[in-house]
């Protein structure tokens, strides 16, 4: 597979359920938003996480929760992992208040998974 050299960036929102009778059903989207700049790199795994909860996973590593669902994107797109990952994430979607951080996380994985490898 030939590996996009150029940076993706991705934009992810957060979000509000439970709204009145629509329970899990219906969601709101807010105004704040995480953004991940990922691009392929010849070896390793490069990491700058800063903003909301920045130092609560600045050592994750493969446990990030976007590294991991952009390595399940790339098992799936049947295409292997890159050689390299670096990442940077700004985020602004508070952990652990019921806006959808982790969500926004794993999107943001998968689009931009979806985009180095170049699938539409």
């Amino acid at each position: 597979m030939t590996w996009d050299e150029e940076p993706v960036r991705v934009r992810v929102p957060a979000t509000s359920a439970n709204l009145g009778p629509g329970f899990d059903a219906l969601g709101l989207a807010l105004s704040l938003y995480d953004e991940v700049e990922a691009r392929v790199v010849p070896s390793g795994l490069h990491i700058d996480v800063s903003g909301e909860g920045a130092a609560d996973v600045t050592d994750a590593e493969e446990a990030h929760l976007v590294v991991r669902a952009m390595r399940a994107a790339f098992d799936d797109l049947g295409g292997g992992q890159p050689p390299g990952l670096a990442l940077r994430c700004v985020n602004r979607i508070p952990h652990g208040r019921g806006l959808g951080s982790s969500a926004a996380a794993i999107v943001a994985g998968i689009l931009a998974a979806r985009a180095l490898a170049g699938a539409s």
